[in-house]
């Protein structure tokens, strides 16, 4: 736009035309009518882009309340899922530290019976050992008891001669 004179509303109205014989000078007016209509067409115009530029300010201050509404709720959004994410988290390690904990529990009840169970067959190992040891010892205290008689003999025989000893023992075998 030029930035020739622009017209006021006051200098409008305060304008004052020269008088001829018939009235107001017709080119004197002309001249300011044309002045005033090109004025009044710059103005029109100029609105009207301003105007334009005013509903394309708008709307783009419309879309970005949108996306600030939009980031808002996203952000509040994002705020709730890490909160939910975080109180599962909490809630699936509770979770696993009572399965953990029952799962202990029940491999130390399971580690107690095993020893209870071996204590027994250490005892019962033990009682069969005594047993046997026992058994053996009466076959042992038999047989010892079995060899005696032979033991006098040859402590007899010992007393005789050393040939009838052996034969004798030869005979008796």
């Amino acid at each position: 736009m030029n930035e020739a004179k622009r017209l006021t509303v006051l200098e409008i109205e305060t304008k004052k035309f020269r008088r001829r014989l018939r009235g107001y000078d017709p080119v004197a007016v002309d001249a300011f009518l044309q002045e005033v209509a090109a004025h009044y067409e710059e103005v029109l115009t100029e609105n009207h882009q301003l105007r334009e530029e005013l509903i394309g300010l708008r709307e783009e201050v419309q879309r970005y309340r949108t996306l600030e509404n939009t980031l808002k709720e996203s952000l509040v959004l994002a705020q709730k899922s890490a909160d939910e994410t975080r109180a599962n988290a909490h809630r699936e390690a509770e979770l696993i530290m009572r399965e953990a904990r029952l799962q202990a529990d029940q491999v130390r009840r399971e580690a107690e019976a095993r020893v209870q169970q071996l204590m027994r067959e250490i005892e019962s190992l033990e009682a069969r050992k005594r047993a046997v040891i026992l058994e053996l010892r009466a076959l042992l205290l038999a047989h010892l008891q079995a060899l005696e008689p032979i033991e006098v003999d040859i402590q007899h025989a010992a007393a005789e001669s050393p040939t009838e000893q052996a034969q004798e023992q030869v005979q008796q075998v």
